[in-house]
This record gives C-alpha cells, sequence and structure tokens, in this order.
C-alpha cells in the first residue's frame, strides 16, 4: 500500500512538473540541425533520427512509466538508471526532470555517453524498427548540405598577398616578378 501511495505521489510530482514545463516538438530538418548544433557524429546522425521519431516522436518532454523503478526520460528515451530524479546523480549525473525540457544539450551528452558505453543496441526500439531498415531521409535538410569543397579556386580568381595588398596573378611570369618584389624588399 505504501508503495502505491509513494508510485502515485511520484506521478502527481512529475505531472506537475511537466504541466509547468515546456516541451518542444522537432521537425525531422529542425532536430537534424540541432543534433549537428550538439556535435553529434555525422556518420550516424539517421540513427539518430530514426531513433527520436521511433521513441519519443520528436517530443522533448516525452515519459513512458515501465514500473515505479524504470521510466524513460526525453527526446532520447533516456533510462532511469542513468539520471536521478529530483537531483543529479545516476550515471550521467543529471537530473531526470532536465532531460524533459527543450534544452537538448545535456540530453545529447548523455545520449553519446549511453552510446559509447553501449551503443545503439541500448535502445530496443532502434534495435527493432531502425536497425537494417530504411533510415530517415535526412539529406533534403538545408543544413545537411555538405561543407564548401577544398579544392582550390580557378586560375583566374587567385590572389597573391604581398605590400599589404592583394594582386591577382596570372601565370609564371607575374607570379616570379612577385616572388622578386618580395624577396627584394
Amino acid at each position: 500500500m505504501a508503495s502505491g501511495r509513494a508510485f502515485l505521489f511520484t506521478l502527481i510530482v512529475l505531472s506537475l512538473y511537466l504541466a509547468n514545463t515546456q516541451c518542444k516538438v522537432y521537425t525531422r530538418c529542425k532536430l537534424t540541425r540541432d543534433l549537428l548544433k550538439n556535435n553529434f557524429p555525422r556518420t550516424f546522425i539517421s540513427n539518430w533520427v530514426c531513433l527520436i521519431e521511433q521513441g519519443s516522436d520528436r517530443n522533448t518532454s516525452a515519459l513512458v512509466v515501465k514500473s515505479p523503478r524504470r521510466k524513460f526520460y526525453g527526446l532520447f528515451q533516456i533510462g532511469s538508471e542513468w539520471c536521478k530524479e529530483g537531483r543529479k546523480g545516476g550515471k550521467c549525473d543529471i537530473p531526470c526532470e532536465a532531460l524533459l525540457d527543450e534544452d537538448i544539450k545535456d540530453d545529447g551528452v548523455c545520449a553519446i555517453k549511453i552510446f559509447e558505453q553501449e551503443g545503439f543496441k541500448y535502445w530496443p526500439k532502434w534495435e527493432v524498427r531502425c536497425k537494417g531498415q530504411t533510415l530517415p531521409d535526412i539529406e533534403k535538410c538545408p543544413d545537411w548540405q555538405l561543407p564548401p569543397s577544398r579544392a582550390s579556386p580557378p586560375r583566374d580568381k587567385r590572389y597573391l598577398k604581398s605590400d599589404n595588398s592583394y594582386k591577382l596573378f596570372r601565370g609564371r611570369r607575374n607570379l616570379s616578378s612577385i616572388r622578386n618584389k618580395i624577396y627584394l624588399q
């Protein structure tokens, strides 16, 4: 009877907390952007997006209670062994309630820690719904575009710096005359 009351009390406290907490439901592209901003490796972004879509439906305040001792929090559905209710604790040294707010920086740090220790297999929904399946298409998202090429600029756009000014050079003759000016000074 006492454990039933404790569970009910915890559920009421969490409900009140969630009523005051702002949640965020991401679009696929905004989620991709925020994951990249939070230093998630580009290699696995589609896997992370799939995991988040399957686990929390891209909702930062998602809470799944399997039993009084087994709860999953937030965007990444991080289990209660990784956090502590009401104060810092768990394997990520974070309050569980911090996993339910709009700020995903701390959530991401914990999720990456879990991934480094256990891989995606920690999340059963990833195993069932993402592993070996077609992953979400994020290549159409504007922030997914690869960084610009590091190729040399076209010949007519190359500049050399000398005498505190930039000079356009074309061919070897101009280059060697500029070099001579630099060395003779």
